[in-house]
């Protein structure tokens, strides 16, 4: 998109980098998953109120894919890259049985990235309970989830490390050795796990 749509691509691209100053990446994350939500409905049904153009777009998601790892949520996988153009939007449709339904272009962008809003809506409330309520302080170190079978047996080797060791029946359980996401470990995130 040039400057006369108002982009300004030094934003974008250094949002690659890091959100700007007094923001998160949360922020960040829905902005552009909004702004890519909504450009890419209204090329595909009435073509009116676009804010990016085919130069554009790549350099939005590319920072989109950024912030959504920093995050570590999965990015959407792109099967077009601009709205035009044979990687674009407008020849994907035409290719995959869209023309003439709008209502199909919309459930195409919605299927891409509906699963990325929804996982962001899931950190948004991580945040907002996490404002409200005040937790055990202190950091994650252990979950483990018993299976069917016998129970497992854990023991407490080191106290002040919280560390544990699972000395009988490890395996009918399951034990969460990730990293936390920064925004906290959602349901969705560990159903995936």
């Amino acid at each position: 998109m040039g400057a006369a749509l108002g982009l300004d691509t030094e934003l974008v691209e250094s949002l690659r980098f890091g959100p700007p100053a007094g923001h998160t990446d949360l922020d960040v994350a829905i902005a552009l998953t909004r702004l890519l939500h909504h450009d890419f409905v209204s090329h595909g049904t009435d073509g009116k109120s676009r804010h990016l153009d085919d130069e554009s777009v790549p350099i939005v998601i590319k920072a989109h894919r950024a912030v959504l790892e920093r995050l570590a949520l999965e990015p959407p996988s792109w099967p077009f890259r601009s709205f035009d153009g044979p990687r674009g939007f407008g020849t994907y449709w035409r290719d995959n049985n869209m023309s003439g339904s709008w209502k199909a272009r919309r459930n195409c962008i919605e299927q891409l990235l509906g699963p990325t809003r929804d996982a962001l809506e899931d950190l948004q409330e991580l945040e907002y309970e996490r404002r409200f309520t005040k937790g055990p302080s202190g950091s994650f170190k252990n979950l483990i989830f018993a299976a069917d079978g016998a129970k497992p047996q854990i023991v407490l080797r080191d106290a002040v490390n919280n560390d544990v060791e699972i000395v009988r029946n490890s395996d009918n359980c399951l034990v969460f050795t990730d990293p936390l996401p920064p925004h906290g470990l959602t349901w969705r995130q560990m159903v995936a796990w």
